[in-house]
């Protein structure tokens, strides 16, 4: 039996018709909605012909009218040629037309994709109208309606879906769709009315609380965990978010003392020792965090997470020794293996063992976030053991396979060659580089440091100065230029502006400091320079600063001082070739 009949249309085809317009309309590249599309099946079945007629859906069981058919192919015809004013305007008048939810949908998204509220809201409304039991119809009716300040049919709209929930987790999805939605306010008045209906419902006010939270507003958010915790004492979600309020608002003190009477109150709450651990690291008191993890491992010893958060932590405290026991036991436990094995390579790789940290890196899959890490890891080992050609291959072969990488794979490179002094083939990359991409800043001032190796002053100066062009309050290239003059020229007072640029920004960079102390010592303003340089030397106790301050130290006739301050960095730092130039120089 033909269902449709239109005088415009032979009534055979018809509903084939409309329902191939529909179903090709939610493939069309002009449509890019931020919903998504709408989806439907072939109206005719696999072996369908000429003579056989296409299934109809019970919400179809309506006649096929000229204005509908009309309505439905303006729209798309519109559409495609951009005009989605007249497309979703025409959906729109389709849709009233029609009892197929289908042509709702794809009138709101239109609408919605053509930034027309008013228009998105109307069909969302008839969508519900014809598909009541839909929960995305209702969910975009409701934001759509709290958009529009349609107080009280929003309300209706977010009480159906509490009502009706098919999760068990009803407030969890109201919170995703209420801390999407821009005005904050806005949403937490809603939200008050809702939990309004419902007075005595803890997991209402908790919700209320959370929102509250993200929409920072601090006094709200306390007022209602704390209802929560009337109706339901001792409730430990309420108890960790009332903790992380305390936090938000730099009150660390005021959240550990909570945390700490709470579990005096439950002291075998799982819940509450995990986030009493958590809490003790973000207020970085690591070595009690690790008591705490070590505390509930003891109960749980096969805790994937507790056993991770252990292994971090004494990395962090430079426990190598636990921090590979705990990582292997990850390993053990399937559990994060591919951090483990990272993290492992590392420990090896920290322990001198290139063998057994090329072990280790070699397990980390491609697909692995780490991939990319370890794989520079490993060239850098490679060319430490003497085998540059591999470890320039591995990087040419990871730029081809990630060139987003591009840049960070060619300063890489460049490090390794610099490390082994090989500053012409350094400098050889870098140009090569900057032949394609001249702009580069991070590669210009790579090339920088190379060339004054190389004694190419010019250069050097050049590709700085390139940089502070673009970026003219750059501390780096600035310190590297003051630095350069004040070193390899004698153009001091020139350098000296530079170096002051660069300390304004990064007044505890030791190496900008470093390079204050040395700009000084060349002007003649000694005790200045050894105060700048003994700073940067207890800071960081690096050889070339040491090499600084010892001449500066013999320059005011302190020589013992500087005999000794280098005998201790020649200890540290064997073979450093600024501080044994500055001996050689100095003291034969």
């Amino acid at each position: 039996m033909i269902v449709f009949r239109c005088k415009s249309v032979n009534p055979r085809y018809a509903w084939m018709l409309l329902a191939g317009l529909l179903l090709s309309a939610c493939s069309q590249p002009w449509t890019r909605p931020e919903a998504e599309p709408v989806a439907t099946t072939s109206p005719a079945g696999p072996e369908a012909g000429e003579g056989s007629q296409p299934p109809v859906s019970a919400a179809a069981q309506e006649e096929l009218t000229a204005p509908l058919l009309y309505g439905v192919l303006l729209g798309e015809i519109a559409g495609q040629r951009g005009r989605l004013d007249v497309s979703g305007a025409s959906y729109l008048q389709a849709a009233k037309q029609s009892n197929d939810p289908r042509i709702a949908e794809r009138a709101l998204k239109i609408a919605i994709f053509a930034k027309q509220p008013a228009i998105a809201y109307r069909a969302a409304q008839r969508w519900v109208e014809l598909a009541p039991d839909n929960t995305e119809a209702r969910q975009t009716l409701a934001i759509l309606a709290l958009r529009l300040d349609q107080q009280q049919e929003a309300l209706e709209q977010f009480e159906y879906l509490l009502q009706n929930h098919a999760d068990g987790k009803p407030y969890q999805s109201l919170l995703a769709l209420l801390a999407r939605e821009p005005d904050r306010e806005r949403a937490l008045r809603v939200m008050a009315q809702l939990v309004a209906l419902r007075p005595q419902d803890p997991d209402a006010h908790f919700a209320y609380a959370r929102l509250a939270v993200h929409a920072e507003n601090w006094p709200l958010a306390e007022q209602e965990v704390a209802r929560c915790l009337e109706l339901k004492p001792g409730w430990a979600d309420a108890l960790v978010l009332q903790v992380q309020i305390d936090l938000k608002q730099n009150r660390g003190e005021a959240a550990r003392s909570r945390m700490e009477a709470a579990l005096h109150n439950d002291p075998d709450n799982p819940e509450l020792q995990l986030a009493y651990a958590r809490l003790l690291v973000d207020l970085e008191d690591f070595e009690a965090a690790r008591k705490q993890y070590r505390s509930l491992l003891r109960r749980q010893p096969d805790n994937g997470q507790v056993t991770y958060s252990l292994a971090l932590l004494a990395l962090e405290a430079g426990d190598l020794k636990e921090a590979r026991t705990r990582f292997r036991k990850l390993v053990e436990l399937d559990f994060q293996t591919q951090q483990a094995y990272y993290y492992l390579g590392a420990i090896a790789e920290e322990q001198k063992n290139t063998k057994r940290a090329m072990k280790w890196y070699n397990k980390v899959e491609r697909e692995s976030d780490q991939w990319i890490e370890v794989q520079i890891r490993i060239a850098r080992l490679e060319a430490q053991q003497g085998d540059v050609a591999a470890a320039r291959e591995r990087l040419r072969t990871l730029r081809a396979a990630k060139p987003g990488q591009a840049q960070r794979l060619f300063l890489v490179e460049g490090e390794i060659l610099s490390g082994i002094d090989w500053y012409e083939e350094a400098y050889k990359l870098y140009s090569d580089y900057l032949e394609t991409r001249p702009d580069d800043l991070e590669i210009l001032y790579a090339r920088s440091l190379v060339a004054e190796h190389l004694d190419r002053l010019d250069q050097a100066e050049k590709d700085l100065r390139a940089v502070l062009k673009v970026e003219p309050d750059n501390a780096r290239a600035l310190n590297a230029l003051g630095y350069t003059l004040a070193d390899r020229t004698d153009r001091y007072k020139e350098a000296l502006v530079y170096v002051q640029k660069a300390f304004a920004q990064t007044p505890e960079d030791p190496a900008v400091i470093d390079s204050m102390g040395w700009v000084l010592y060349r002007l003649g303003r000694l005790q200045e320079a050894r105060d700048h340089l003994q700073k940067a030397w207890d800071m960081t106790g690096d050889a070339e600063i040491a090499a600084h301050l010892g001449e500066v130290m013999w320059a005011m006739g302190d020589r013992d001082a500087a005999r000794a301050l280098w005998d201790k960095a020649r200890k540290d730092a064997p073979g450093d070739p600024v501080l044994e130039e500055t001996v050689r120089r100095l003291s034969p």
